[in-house]
């Protein structure tokens, strides 16, 4: 029994030897993400390829998908976005706070796709249509050629597809005005789905906000027109314009405005504007495609100028700002609207005139043009009533220039 006994004790040490070494060989795998500026980012918007997670998983299985934790092992909260429409997810997207100068180190694994967490929404794109207000469905895609204000049998609930964030809304003029309006906002609960439906008027303080926009005959908050020789000419979609969500969720929001045959001169160009809005942000990202532009040809996006406002503009690292600042909100107190763009796109600025062209009343930016990559730039808004920082150009302006800062400084990522 004594040899018995031995032999047993032997071959639970083996065997649970055999088990340690097992363990071992199942290595934990971490991505790095190094704040390298000495400042506070909060709600830092950072992309992760499908290929920049296989490179560190080497295989994603079947039926799983990627997730991050942090040291406490809780999940980081985020979403998988299929981009390029093709049935597989192609971005893995998130936000993080970084302290000055921090680094943070996650856990990358996967979990069952069923397993997926449910986070609370931040994010919202909102086209609602129908023939009155008591009858609105929500699409993900719209088409039109020419004026749908002409016809009265399709109601538009906010006038067009409208997008927010915890932050900020803004809303979309689905017609040949193709204007852009901001709806400021006092809570950071999506709202966007009863705005425009029931006795309230969006142009009135309410409990949620308002629309604080006048825009008029302007470009309104960094809609797109182009600069042909000397003339700027609206982007109005009246040959063909087609609304597209291409993905909505709790970390960002993305959408498309496709513009065909938009006749230019003696030409026609396709354009496609496609509008990012992230968690946490005081404002969205345009990225503008073209295809037959020519030299010639220059893109432009502007800021109305309707009421009392003081204009500035600066070059900060990498980028070039455009911005106003006043008692210009519809509820008469203070509102700040910047357009940020990289150096590399940025041609000069303008001022459109009062009256007596199509375009009037705008500050603008004017920027590169290209049928190989698209260009990008931010427009970003600041209301009193949304935050007491932009009570004072001095709060307004520290935003700005930390989200400068922080374009020119992305996340390293390891």
């Amino acid at each position: 029994m004594k040899h018995l006994f031995i032999l047993i004790s032997a071959f639970i040490l083996i065997a649970s030897s055999c088990k340690k070494t097992e363990k071992h060989t199942v290595e934990t795998k971490y991505i790095s993400f190094k704040n390298t500026l000495d400042i506070n980012r909060v709600d830092e918007s950072i992309i992760l390829t499908r290929d920049k997670i296989i490179s560190i998983l080497d295989s994603i299985p079947n039926n799983r998908v990627p997730i991050l934790k942090d040291s406490s092992g809780k999940i980081i909260p985020f979403q998988l976005d299929d981009l390029e429409k093709n049935g597989s997810w192609d971005e893995f997207s998130l936000v993080l706070d970084f302290t000055p100068n921090q680094t943070l180190k996650l856990e990358l694994t996967t979990i069952p796709t069923e397993s997926i967490p449910s986070f609370t929404p931040r994010t919202n794109i909102r086209f609602g249509i129908g023939t009155n207000k008591s009858n609105v469905k929500e699409v993900l895609e719209q088409k039109r050629i020419g004026d749908p204000r002409a016809n009265d049998s399709i109601f538009y609930q906010m006038e067009g597809p409208a997008w927010e964030n915890d932050k900020v809304g803004f809303r979309f003029y689905f017609d040949p005005r193709n204007g852009i309006d901001i709806f400021g906002k006092t809570t950071s609960e999506l709202i966007l789905d009863r705005v425009g439906l029931g006795e309230a008027n969006y142009h009135e303080l309410d409990d949620w906000g308002m629309d604080i926009l006048k825009v008029g005959n302007s470009l309104g908050a960094g809609a797109l027109a182009i600069k042909y020789k000397d003339s700027l000419i609206r982007i109005t979609g009246k040959d063909q314009a087609e609304f597209k969500v291409i993905t909505e969720g709790p970390i960002r929001s993305v959408f498309e405005i496709m513009y065909k045959n938009s006749k230019i001169g003696d030409q026609t160009i396709d354009i496609v504007h496609r509008i990012t809005i992230c968690k946490g942000q005081w404002g969205y990202q345009s990225d503008v495609f073209f295809s037959g532009v020519t030299d010639d040809m220059k893109l432009v996006s502007g800021i109305v100028n309707l009421k009392p406002n003081k204009p500035y503009s600066k070059t900060l690292k990498n980028y070039y700002t455009l911005e106003t600042f006043g008692p210009q909100s519809e509820n008469n107190d203070a509102l700040g609207m910047a357009i940020i763009v990289s150096k590399e796109n940025f041609i000069n600025k303008g001022e459109a005139p009062q009256e007596k062209e199509d375009i009037i009343q705008t500050y603008y930016t004017v920027m590169n043009a290209s049928n190989k990559k698209p260009t990008t730039f931010y427009f970003l808004s600041g209301w009193e009533q949304s935050d007491e920082q932009f009570k004072t150009y001095t709060g307004f302006e520290k935003m700005i220039n930390n989200m400068t800062e922080r374009l020119s400084n992305p996340i390293l990522i390891q």
